[in-house]
């Protein structure tokens, strides 16, 4: 036998051995590995979740503030929000957070410092004429603050755009920035212009207006849970609010709190490993909504 010959030979027999070996990997059982799998993800989540889920629980078991218009219906409505805003904009009112509110936006949009004192805060207010050649109407702004020595003006859109008007061809922020610059009611007062979207939409056709987003009025109102000072019913009728501001605006529903409070007590009384990765995904999708709702 030549030496081409034996070696093919030995070839054919270690080919033959190794395809006689079991597979290690087809010898694992596989339900064995999806319990290790299931097992490791159990002690992570345990590890690094239950506390949270845990304090949610303790946070939410006695009931959850009630977002007012969300559960009322016709929720996204935009004069219902333009006076709930307004309402916590003015701090005569007896939501108990002062001028807090105010102070906050207020350092969002500008660095100079506005004197908020006696400010005086009117929805839905007539701030002037807008005109073309031969035709003219009259504007009327959400929300309009009136301080010492500036005014505050703040135009929210929810499901719209700028509006029309058909007599006039300007758009809305373009008319109203006419109006407000004939007004003699805001002679000699510093101006700031909010225009509020959910989502922060800029205004293509006028300068001058400051773009905020829902998601900015939330954080503003976290802001001031946070620095405290104020009682628990200022701090329960302002979580409220922001939860409107999640729930309303953004089409979605209260029942989003209630599964994310089922959830939570399946995940920690009788956990799987299907129900904790919905929680999971859930809270990761409700970031701000779980925000608000574990402020104490």
């Amino acid at each position: 036998m030549g030496t081409d010959q034996i070696k093919e030979e030995s070839d054919n027999t270690k080919t033959k051995h190794e395809q006689s070996k079991p597979n290690k990997l087809s010898a694992i059982n596989f339900s064995d590995l999806v319990q290790r799998i299931n097992d490791a993800y159990h002690l992570a989540w345990e590890k690094e979740k239950l506390e949270f889920t845990q304090s949610f629980l303790a946070r939410t078991w006695s009931g959850m503030p009630l977002p007012v218009l969300s559960i009322c219906g016709r929720g996204t409505q935009e004069i219902r929000y333009s006076k709930y805003l307004g309402y916590f904009l003015d701090g005569t009112k007896s939501h108990g957070l002062g001028f807090r509110y105010l102070d906050e936006l207020l350092s969002l949009v500008t660095e100079e410092k506005i004197d908020t004192y006696n400010a005086k805060t009117e929805s839905e207010k007539w701030i002037g004429v807008a005109q073309d050649d031969t035709e003219s109407a009259d504007c009327f702004c959400d929300n309009v603050v009136m301080c010492n020595h500036h005014v505050i003006f703040i135009e929210q859109k929810i499901n719209s755009g700028e509006s029309n008007n058909p007599r006039i061809g300007k758009t809305q922020l373009l008319r109203y920035n006419e109006a407000i610059s004939k007004n003699e009611e805001f002679d000699g007062k510093k101006l700031v212009k909010i225009f509020l979207t959910p989502t922060g939409k800029q205004s293509l056709n006028a300068i001058g207006w400051e773009s905020v987003s829902h998601h900015d009025l939330i954080h503003i109102g976290i802001n001031v849970l946070h620095k405290g000072g104020i009682s628990t019913a200022a701090r329960e009728n302002l979580k409220r609010f922001l939860l409107d501001l999640v729930l309303g605006p953004f089409g979605k529903s209260e029942d989003v709190i209630h599964e994310l409070v089922e959830l939570a007590k399946i995940t920690v009384l009788k956990p799987s490993f299907a129900d904790r990765l919905r929680f999971d995904r859930l809270v990761s999708q409700n970031e701000l909504l779980i925000n608000i709702l574990m402020e104490g």
